[in-house]
């Protein structure tokens, strides 16, 4: 039962993040003066129409390592735990 939770939890985590920093791109995350990946892109998208891809780049990767990273966590925790989760 704990690898499915582990498993599942990890998941769940790579869709919160996604989500969140998709709403906080469309402005409806939290306030500018707080710092959040979705609302750097927003405001370095002006930039990428000008050539500037890296202020827009670097949150993105952010993001996709972020998730990548604690979903292999989570499987390496899962598989340490003992079960396969298909």
């Amino acid at each position: 039962m704990t690898p499915v939770v582990g498993a599942q939890s990890t998941l769940n985590f790579g869709y919160i993040l996604a989500e969140l920093a998709g709403l906080s791109f469309l402005g409806l995350g939290v306030q500018p003066p707080t710092a959040d990946w979705g609302a750097m892109i927003n405001e370095a998208q002006a930039g990428i129409v000008a050539g500037a891809f890296l202020p827009a780049l670097v949150p993105a990767v952010a993001v996709v390592l972020a998730v990548v990273a604690v979903n292999v966590i989570g499987e390496d925790i899962s598989d340490r735990i003992g079960g396969d989760v298909a």
